[in-house]
């Protein structure tokens, strides 16, 4: 007899056996998709340099996500921790003294984090709050969403099986690895069951913490106990059936029950071993990731049905808040909000985390790959205008990554120095062609000798040296424009108006797009700054040495730094400078004027004005002395990029490339889909030799479409399908309208329709029959 034969009809399901994922097959996959074409070995390296870059950004990356939240989460896990324990010297002084505390019994400790509204980035971080919580606190801990809990059941099922180790959070690869609780089914998951779990677990390790005694009967027979606990713990619903329904039921018909038990505490709270079992209690972690997102009767019932057993297991809430902790008090009612005791915590703003990757990960000298100024900008926009989200922020440096080292192929010189000097060295006659075609080496050839200029196009030993020199360069000089950056930011940050912005970031855009002297910005920032006191201008030039002190090993850097000391200097020593005489005023010729002369009079006040112009004091000339220094430094380092010889190597500026992956523009996709379907169909019935044209086998939509364009604002529909079958069906009859076949009329119908959906038509009661146009200008 078949297996799957029986009596009554039904379907069978058969799961798929598991199976090793390959773990060789994606990299291999995008390996041949990336070396696909001509000059695979020069693909090959840009591949490898790629993937070292990639995973450099990712290790800097996962460091920043544990150090940016990492105050926040310490102060959040020592509140779970301070909360068991002070739950459990609560019950003992309540135990010992007989004192009938129900309000404190009710309170479930609750933690509201304040995430902030880039949501897409919660999800690494409620990741990184589970991973310390299961490390030093509890692995008991339920991690609850909103899409997922659309009744109260569901919710109380998601939570429960979460507790007990089952459907926990972890990875899915990793689920046979983990020991889980004891197998319960969804309908038996109730608090009932969660309670009889607890108490044998707490039992467990009180057991196990014990040492055992010595006695003369058998010592195995309490350690067979307490492993047959579970079992008995998972049939006790079968044994009384009515229990889970009693868990389960209204928070509000059996808000009483726990006037009874807590009138009389448990005599286990009296005895020693209560107190041992308090001591080792683990609490219970629910996490709302999304609270303000949850349907409020669904919070409202779980927050009341877990404050009815408040008092046998030790929850502890933690509210994932977008927008401020008012707004859990306004979406619970009075009764719910009695029963949770809120602390609130304020995790670092994405703009902080966005700070952090950009001084640490783009301005790090550790990583070769560079952005230009319009990309950055583009991504800071996205960032900043559209979802506040450091996580796509990433992504989208991701993409700048790729497009970058698949469309250049001199990107195979964009790795470390150790490793590319061993590249330029095995360099091939092909790949030097590829650098010197570059237009940033073109114009450097260019500049060079006569001499020197035929050497670098046809000696392979001298262009080598020359590349390996340059790139060199370039590293040093981006190590030091970074620094001129802080330093920059430093010295303007704190002016009025801050004309440079207030971030390293906006300072960052400005140097990498133009030459920073040259810019409005650090004119006006200049001015200002020639205005500054001494009492102002002495904590900025301290700042700006500081930032310096890092950078020692640098020459530039260096020799700035000892001038700046030096400034200092005679900035403090001016108090101890003489004061100086006042010079005897030179007696001033006798200007006879006429009444009538204005204009002569107006030449030789001025005249008299340059020359009493007053003479700078000695404060006044050290810091139009130290402005002079610091913008000698700013025009010989701040460049731009792209004036750096074989900048294309590190370098990506490719704006228009990544705004047309990152940004979508349905509109235009939309005009070109329907005007030439071939550019996305790729089939060669719908190839146009003029793009204007109309044929026969182009899809029912386009060809509607590309008659509507021909219409004016109102569109007769009777004309509209004579031209659409026409063009469909050019054999057809269209004299007689009963003789219009019924298809052709229905696939006409359809294309209307459709466009009327895509909002290019619309319908109109000024005249019968016709609809009215929406867009114009052919798009």
């Amino acid at each position: 007899m078949a297996a799957t034969v029986s009596v009554s009809k039904g379907v069978f399901a058969f799961k798929r056996p598991k199976t090793k994922k390959n773990e060789d097959s994606p990299e291999a996959t995008s390996l041949n998709y990336w070396t696909q074409g001509d000059n695979e070995d020069v693909k090959l390296l840009t591949y490898k340099s790629y993937v070292s870059c990639w995973q450099k950004v990712n290790k800097l990356i996962l460091n920043l996500q544990k150090s940016v939240h990492a105050k926040v989460f310490e102060d959040l896990v020592e509140f779970v921790k301070n909360a068991g324990e002070s739950r459990s010297q609560e019950e003992e002084i309540d135990s010992k003294f007989r004192i009938s505390s129900i309000k404190s019994q009710r309170d479930i400790p609750t933690a509201c984090l304040v995430t902030g509204v880039n949501m897409p980035d919660h999800e690494a971080i409620f990741g990184s709050l589970v991973r310390m919580l299961k490390d030093g606190v509890t692995p008991h801990i339920a991690q609850l969403h909103s899409r997922n809990c659309t009744t109260v059941r569901g919710a109380a099922f998601k939570m429960i099986s979460q507790l007990m180790g089952q459907n926990s959070v972890m990875d899915p690869d990793f689920v046979d690895e983990v020991a889980s609780g004891p197998s319960v089914k969804r309908a038996q998951c109730t608090m009932s069951v969660l309670n009889a779990w607890y108490k044998d677990l707490v039992e467990d390790k009180t057991l196990e913490s014990t040492p055992p005694r010595p006695s003369k009967g058998s010592p195995q027979k309490s350690p067979r106990k307490s492993m047959q606990s579970p079992q008995k713990t998972t049939a006790s619903p079968r044994k009384n059936p009515g229990s889970p329904r009693k868990g389960m039921g209204s928070p509000r018909k059996s808000a009483s029950s726990p006037l009874k038990s807590e009138s009389s505490p448990p005599k286990k709270m009296k005895t020693n071993c209560g107190a041992a079992v308090s001591r080792v209690q683990q609490p219970l972690v629910i996490i709302f990731e999304d609270v303000e997102s949850f349907p409020t009767n669904i919070l409202h019932d779980l927050i009341l049905i877990c404050s009815e057993h408040c008092s046998e297991l030790p929850f502890v809430f933690v509210f994932g808040v977008a927008t401020t902790p008012a707004a859990v008090h306004r979406s619970l009612s009075q009764d719910a909000s009695a029963c949770i005791a809120i602390e609130t915590f304020q995790a670092q703003p994405s703009t902080h985390y966005l700070n952090q990757v950009i001084e640490q990960v783009l301005m790090s000298e550790k990583l070769p790959f560079h952005i230009g100024g319009r990309t950055f900008k583009l991504l800071l926009d996205i960032f900043l205008y559209h979802d506040l989200s450091v996580k796509n922020f990433i992504k989208a440096l991701q993409l700048c990554m790729i497009e970058h080292f698949m469309a250049n192929p001199a990107t195979f010189l964009c790795c470390t120095a150790s490793s590319r000097s061993s590249r330029v060295k095995n360099m091939t006659s092909s790949q030097l062609d590829i650098i010197r075609k570059l237009p940033s080496f073109r114009s450097y050839v260019e500049g060079r000798p006569p001499k020197e200029q035929a050497a670098l196009l046809l000696d392979e030993k001298v262009t080598k040296e020359t590349i390996q020199t340059l790139l060199s360069d370039l590293d040093t000089w981006y190590k030091r424009f970074c620094c001129l950056v802080k330093v920059v930011h430093a010295l303007t940050n704190s002016l009025p108006g801050s004309p440079l912005g207030r971030h390293v970031r906006e300072v960052l855009i400005t140097c990498l797009s133009q030459s920073l002297v040259e810019t409005e910005e650090y004119k006006q920032a200049q001015k200002l700054l020639g205005l500054m006191a001494r009492e102002e201008l002495l904590p900025i030039l301290r700042e700006m040495m500081s930032v310096l002190q890092e950078y020692n090993e640098d020459e530039e850097l260096s020799s700035l730094y000892d001038k700046l000391v030096l400034m200092m200097v005679r900035f403090t020593s001016l108090d101890q400078l003489p004061e100086s005489v006042e010079e005897p005023k030179e007696e001033e010729d006798a200007i006879s004027i006429q009444a009538s002369d204005r204009f002569q009079l107006k030449e030789k006040l001025q005249e008299l004005a340059k020359k009493k112009a007053k003479k700078p004091n000695a404060f006044e000339s050290l810091r139009a002395e130290l402005l002079h220094i610091l913008e000698d430094v700013f025009i010989t380092q701040l460049q731009p990029p792209v004036k750096r010889p074989l900048h294309e190597i590190q370098f990506f500026d490719c704006s228009s490339t990544v705004k047309r992956h990152l940004i979508g523009m349905p509109r235009a996709a939309l005009t070109t889909a329907l005007s030439n379907p071939h550019h996305y169909l790729q089939c060669n019935c719908c190839k146009l030799d003029d793009p204007t044209s109309i044929i026969t086998t182009m899809p029912d939509v386009s060809v509607v479409y590309k008659l509507h364009l021909e219409c004016g604002r109102l569109i007769n529909l009777y004309d509209w399908l004579q031209a659409f079958i026409s063009v469909v069906d050019p054999e057809a009859d269209t004299s007689n309208k009963k003789a219009i076949d019924q298809k052709l009329q229905a696939r006409f119908v359809q294309g209307v329709s459709e466009l009327q959906f895509l909002g290019f038509i619309k319908p109109t009661r000024r005249k019968t029959d016709h609809v009215a146009r929406l867009t114009w200008g052919g798009c």
